[in-house]
C-alpha cells in the first residue's frame, strides 16, 4: 500500500536521516515571527520616540534632537469649509470668524520701547466647570483652532490655569519634564508616575493632545505648549513642518505659531523647543514674544542656548517670563542625570529657587520620580514651573 492511500492517524515510519527537518523548520518559524513583532512594536510606540529639550547638546552626548514626525498640514482659511475646532469636536462655519493669519506685522506691533505693564492684576476668580475644560471666556476660535485669550475682565490664561502650589518661600525648584503627546507609553507613564508638582511640556505636534491634557490636569499637573523653534544646523537638524524660523516674515512665524497654540488648551505658559538659531536675534523673535504676552501666557525660555535674548525682550515687553538653569537629561546617563539634579538643589538653596527640564525618556522619568520623593528630605519645595515666572501682572 502506498503512502497516498494509508489510513489518517497511521503514517507511515519517517526515514531516520529526515527526523530532524520539521522540528528545525517550526523552531526558525518561531524565531522569525519573535523578532519580527519586537522591531514592529518597538518601532510603533517606544518611549525613546520622545523628544529631548536640548538645542546645546555637548560633544559625544548621547542625546541627539530628533525630528518630529510630519503632521497633516492644518486647516488653512477656508471661507466656504467648516472645520473642527481644536481637539474638541464642535464644529463652525470658518467664513464666520476672523482670519488670523497676517501676511505682515500685527498693526499693535511693538516699535521696540518698553511698554507699561500690559496686564491689571486678577481681582475675582475665574469661574468654570473644571479644572481640565477651557475656560470660555479664555478662548477665542479662530481658523487654527480654540487660541488663548484675555478675557474681557482682564483675566489671562495664565491666571486661570496656573497650578498653585499654595507654599512659598526658598528652596523652591520647578522641573519641565517634555516633549510628551510623541509617544503615548511614554506620555502616560509621565502622567501617572511623575508627582502632581512636576510640570509637563507637550509638543505640537504629539496626538490626541486635548485628551492627554485632561488627563494631566486630573492629575495635578501644570501643562506647558513647547512651541518647536530652529535650532542651530536647520534645516539639517528639523524640528517639524511648522517651525518657527529666522529670516522670514514676521506673519509666517505667527501663523505657525497660532496654529501650535491652538493645538490644546489649559496651559498657563508656553516653552521654546530648541531654537539656539532663532532665540539670539531679536528681530524675529519680538513679534512672536508679543503674541504670546497679548494672549496672556507666560514664557519660559529653557536655557538651552547661551546667546539667547528672550528674556531681556521679555524684560522689554513687560512678558511674564523665567529661564531655565539647567537640562537635567542633556546626557542620557543615569549618573549624570542624578548629578545635574543635585546641582539644582544646590542652585535652590543658593538662590531661592531653580528650573530643571527634561525629556520624558524612561530613564528620566524614573530618576525624577526617585528623586522627588527624596527632595523634602532636603528641604527642597518642587513648585509648578508658572509660580517661578517674574510677573508684572500680579
Amino acid at each position: 500500500m502506498d503512502d497516498l492511500h494509508k489510513p489518517l492517524g497511521k503514517p507511515g515510519k519517517v526515514p531516520s536521516d529526515r527526523q530532524w527537518v520539521l522540528p528545525a523548520i517550526m523552531a526558525a518559524g518561531t524565531v522569525l515571527l519573535s523578532l519580527t513583532a519586537y522591531f514592529v512594536l518597538d518601532a510603533r510606540d517606544d518611549g525613546r520616540t520622545s523628544v529631548a529639550i536640548n538645542d546645546a547638546n555637548p560633544a559625544g552626548s548621547a542625546t541627539t534632537p530628533a525630528v518630529a514626525p510630519q503632521q497633516p498640514a492644518s486647516v488653512g482659511n477656508q471661507p466656504n469649509k467648516p472645520a473642527t475646532v481644536g481637539q474638541s469636536g464642535a464644529e463652525f462655519d470658518l467664513s464666520k470668524v476672523k482670519p488670523l493669519s497676517p501676511v505682515e506685522p500685527l498693526p499693535n506691533a511693538s516699535n521696540g520701547q518698553a511698554e507699561a505693564p500690559a496686564f491689571k492684576p486678577v481681582q475675582k476668580p475665574t469661574a468654570r466647570l473644571s479644572n481640565w475644560m477651557p475656560v470660555p471666556d479664555l478662548v477665542e476660535k479662530s481658523e487654527f483652532g480654540s487660541l488663548p485669550r484675555i478675557s474681557d475682565g482682564n483675566v489671562r490664561p495664565l491666571d486661570a490655569y496656573s497650578q498653585s502650589s499654595g507654599v512659598s518661600g526658598t528652596n523652591r525648584i520647578a522641573i519641565v519634564v517634555g516633549g510628551l503627546g510623541l509617544s503615548q507609553t511614554g506620555t502616560q507613564a509621565a502622567i501617572k508616575d511623575l508627582p502632581s508638582s512636576i510640570s509637563l511640556g507637550f509638543s505640537p505636534f504629539g496626538n490626541s493632545l486635548q485628551r492627554w491634557m485632561q488627563n494631566a490636569r486630573r492629575e495635578g499637573h501644570e501643562v506647558v505648549l513647547q512651541l518647536p523653534m530652529e535650532p542651530l544646523g536647520y534645516p539639517t537638524i528639523n524640528p517639524g513642518p511648522r517651525t518657527l524660523v529666522s529670516g522670514v516674515e514676521p506673519g509666517k512665524n505667527l501663523m505657525n505659531m497660532r496654529w501650535a497654540l491652538g493645538r490644546m488648551t489649559n496651559y498657563p505658559v508656553v516653552m521654546n523647543y530648541l531654537g539656539a538659531g532663532l532665540t539670539g536675534k531679536s528681530a524675529d523673535l519680538r513679534p512672536l514674544l508679543e503674541e504670546i504676552r497679548n494672549r496672556g501666557l507666560g514664557y519660559i525660555d529653557d536655557g538651552s542656548a547661551s546667546a539667547s535674548v528672550a528674556v531681556k525682550l521679555a524684560q522689554d515687553l513687560r512678558l511674564p517670563h523665567a529661564s531655565g538653569n539647567i537640562i537635567i537629561d542633556a546626557v542620557r546617563k543615569e549618573d549624570r542625570i542624578r548629578n545635574n539634579l543635585k546641582v539644582l538643589e544646590s542652585l535652590a538653596k543658593a538662590r531661592g529657587f531653580a528650573i530643571g527640564t527634561a525629556s520624558a525618556f524612561p530613564e528620566s522619568v524614573r530618576i525624577i520620580k526617585d528623586w522627588a520623593k527624596q527632595a523634602e528630605k532636603s528641604d527642597i519645595i518642587i513648585v509648578p514651573v508658572s509660580n517661578l515666572l517674574k510677573d508684572y501682572g500680579r
